[in-house]
C-alpha cells in the first residue's frame, strides 16, 4: 500500500558541521532500447554535502528537490513544516542521524509544502538493534525491484527527481536524478557514496549505482502542486499536530532494529552513559561521535532551526506562538556550549574537569553528563507541552 504524503529572543548558537573531502567518478551511460527510453537524466541538481545545503541528509535532499522544482524552501521552514524540528531518534551505533527513519516526517513534509506525493517504504525490523544484521530481512520485502524501477522511471520522465532512502548507505536520504539501462542503474545526488563511504562528493558528476535495490528501503515520489505552502496560523497548527504525533512516539523500527525516539531517546542516552561496560574500553571514538555529533549536537540543531522559524512566525503573527517554546529552546542551547564549533564543550557545559573526552571513563563525571541530558529532556518536555496545549493559553 502506498501512503499519501500529504521580534523574539535572539536565536541560540548553531551547529556548524565540517565539510568532507571529495571522491568518485562516473562511467558513461547505456545505449537506448527500442520502445521507450533506456536512459534519462535530469541535469542541473547541485551536489550535496554535509552543511551544503544542510548537515541533515533528508533536509538537504528535499531542499535540492524543491530547488529543482522551482519552489525553494528555507532550511528552518523545512525543519518546522516537516516535523524534523521536533524529532529526536537516538541509539548508540545506529542510523539515528537519518531522521527520515521517522516515517511521519516524509509523510508530513509534502502535504505542508502543497504537493501530492506517495511513499513506498519497506518494513523495518523490530526488536533489539543489531548493526550486523541485513538491512531488510530475506522474504520481508513489500515491493519488487521492477515496482521501484517503474515508479522512478515515470517520475524522472515527468521531470521530477525521486527521494530515495537507503540507496547508498544505511537509510540515508538521497535524490534519484536519473536512470540508465531501463532503470537497472540509477544516477544519484547523495551525501554518501554508493559504496557507503561519507568521504565526499563529486561536484560535477552524479553518482552511479546498479546494486541499489539490495539497499533500497523506500522512495517518495512527488506529484503535482495542489495548493499553497502552509503559512501563518495554518503552519503553526501543522507544527502543533507534529508535536502531538511525536509526543506519542517512543521508538521507530529500522532495517537493523528498534531505535528509541523522542523522550525515550533521552532515557536511552542516559542509560548508555551510566552503563560502565560501554565506557571501559581503550578507544572511545564511537562514544564521542554518538554523544556529540550524532546526539546532543543534532538535537540542538533541530530545535534551533525550529526556533528560527517560530521566531519569524511570531514576528509575522503576534501572539500566535507560545513564548515558552522560544525560551525553552534558548535555555537548551545554553546547555550545549561550543555548538558553533561543531562540538559540545563538556568542560564549559558540564564540569570543568572534563578537559578531554577520555575523562568520561570516570563514572562520577558521566553522571554529571547524564544529569545534563536529563535537563535537556525536561526542557524538551516544556516545548512539547507549550505546543500541545498542556501549558495553557500562551497569552
Amino acid at each position: 500500500m502506498s501512503e499519501p504524503i500529504k521580534k523574539t529572543d535572539q536565536a541560540p548558537e548553531g551547529y556548524s558541521p565540517k565539510e568532507m573531502p571529495e571522491i568518485m567518478k562516473l562511467a558513461a551511460g547505456q545505449a537506448p532500447q527500442a520502445g521507450r527510453l533506456a536512459e534519462n537524466v535530469l541535469q542541473g541538481v547541485p551536489h550535496m554535502g554535509y552543511g551544503n545545503p544542510s548537515p541533515v541528509c533528508y533536509i538537504g535532499a528535499v531542499m535540492r528537490l524543491m530547488d529543482y522544482l522551482g519552489d525553494p524552501v528555507e532550511e528552518d521552514e523545512l525543519f518546522a513544516l516537516s516535523g524534523a524540528g521536533l524529532c529526536f531518534p537516538w541509539q548508540y551505533k545506529s542510523c539515528c542521524d537519518e531522521i527520515s527513519i521517522l516515517s511521519a516526517i516524509p509523510r508530513r513534509t509534502f502535504a505542508a509544502l502543497g504537493y501530492e506525493s506517495e511513499a513506498y517504504c519497506e518494513p523495518g525490523r523490530g526488536g533489539e538493534y543489531r548493526y550486523d544484521q541485513p538491512e531488510i530481512p530475506a522474504g520481508a520485502r513489500k515491493y519488487s525491484k521492477e515496482f521501484f524501477m517503474e515508479k522512478i522511471r515515470r517520475s524522472i520522465d515527468s521531470g521530477r527527481p525521486v527521494l530515495g532512502f537507503g540507496l547508498t548507505a544505511q537509510n540515508f536520504a538521497c535524490l534519484v536524478t536519473g536512470y540508465y539501462n531501463d532503470g537497472e542503474g540509477l544516477y544519484l545526488r547523495a551525501y554518501w557514496s554508493p559504496e557507503g563511504t561519507p568521504e565526499g562528493y563529486d561536484t560535477e558528476q552524479y553518482y552511479r549505482t546498479e546494486d541499489w535495490y539490495v539497499k533500497c528501503h523506500g522512495i517518495a515520489v512527488i506529484g503535482e502542486k495542489t495548493g499553497g505552502r502552509l503559512a501563518g496560523e495554518e503552519a503553526y497548527a501543522h507544527i502543533r499536530e507534529s508535536a502531538a504525533v511525536f509526543d506519542q512516539l517512543t521508538s521507530v523500527p529500522t532495517q537493523w532494529g528498534e531505535v528509541p525516539a523522542g523522550f525515550a531517546a533521552f532515557d536511552a542516552m542516559i542509560a548508555w552513559l551510566l552503563d560502565d561496560s560501554q565506557w571501559d574500553k581503550k578507544d572511545l571514538h564511537d562514544n564521542d561521535v554518538f554523544l556529540k555529533p550524532c546526539g546532543v549536537l543534532l538535537l540542538n540543531y533541530y530545535r534551533n532551526l525550529l526556533h528560527s522559524y517560530l521566531g519569524k512566525l511570531s514576528a509575522q503573527c503576534p501572539a500566535l506562538v507560545h513564548p515558552g517554546i522560544l525560551l525553552a529552546i534558548a535555555r537548551m542551547a545554553e546547555l550545549v556550549q561550543g555548538a558553533q564549533h561543531s562540538d559540545w564543550d563538556l568542560r564549559k557545559s558540564v564540569d570543568r574537569r572534563i578537559t578531554k573526552f577520555s575523562k568520561l571513563r570516570d563514572r562520577a563525571l558521566r553522571e554529571k553528563v547524564a544529569a545534563s541530558i536529563g535537563q535537556l529532556k525536561a526542557l524538551d518536555r516544556e516545548i512539547f507541552d507549550c505546543l500541545i496545549g498542556t501549558e495553557g493559553d500562551p497569552s
